[in-house]
C-alpha cells in the first residue's frame, strides 16, 4: 500500500508562487504558457495551477494575461505605439484575442485606452508648455527697465 502523502501547506508554497510570478514579471513578453512554466519549474501544469491558485487566488494563466495587459497599458501611457505593435510586444499573438482580453481586464478597448493616453500626454504637454511661458515672463519682467506683465 503506497502511504499517503502530506498535504501541503499554502504559507509553505508561497515562496514558489512567488518565483513563478517573479519569473513571469520577467517573461511575459516572450511566448510562455502554463506548460512552459510548469516544465521551467518542475511542476506538472495541473500541479502547478493548483499551487497557485490556492497561495495567490488565480491561476497562472490568469497572471499571464494580467501582466501582459499591464505592460499594453503602460506602453499606451508612455509611448505612441499602434495596438499592433502593442500586442506583439506584450507577448500576444492574435490581435482579436488581445482585444477581448483587454477589454475584460481595462473595462475598454485598447484604440481607446490609447486614444486616452494620447489626449492626457498632450494635455500634460501643454500645461507644462504654459508653465515654461508663464516663467519666461516672470523672468523677462524682472529685468531692469523691463515691461511688467498686467
Amino acid at each position: 500500500m503506497i502511504a499517503p502523502q502530506p498535504r501541503a501547506h499554502p504559507e509553505r508554497e508561497i515562496p514558489v508562487a512567488d518565483r513563478i510570478l517573479e519569473y513571469i514579471d520577467r517573461n511575459y513578453a516572450k511566448p510562455i504558457s502554463l506548460r512552459h512554466v510548469a516544465q521551467t519549474f518542475g511542476y506538472s501544469p495541473c500541479h502547478l495551477t493548483h499551487t497557485v491558485s490556492r497561495t495567490t487566488g488565480r491561476p497562472i494563466t490568469a497572471w499571464i494575461i494580467r501582466r501582459r495587459i499591464l505592460a499594453a497599458q503602460q506602453l499606451f501611457a508612455e509611448t505612441d505605439v499602434d495596438v499592433a505593435s502593442a500586442c506583439e510586444a506584450v507577448g500576444f499573438k492574435d490581435v482579436c484575442y488581445f482585444t477581448r482580453q483587454f477589454v475584460r481586464h481595462a473595462g475598454t478597448s485598447p484604440g481607446r485606452f490609447r486614444a486616452k493616453m494620447r489626449d492626457e500626454r498632450a494635455a500634460e504637454l501643454r500645461k507644462a508648455r504654459a508653465k515654461e511661458s508663464e516663467a519666461g515672463q516672470y523672468i523677462v519682467s524682472m529685468r531692469p527697465g523691463a515691461a511688467t506683465l498686467q
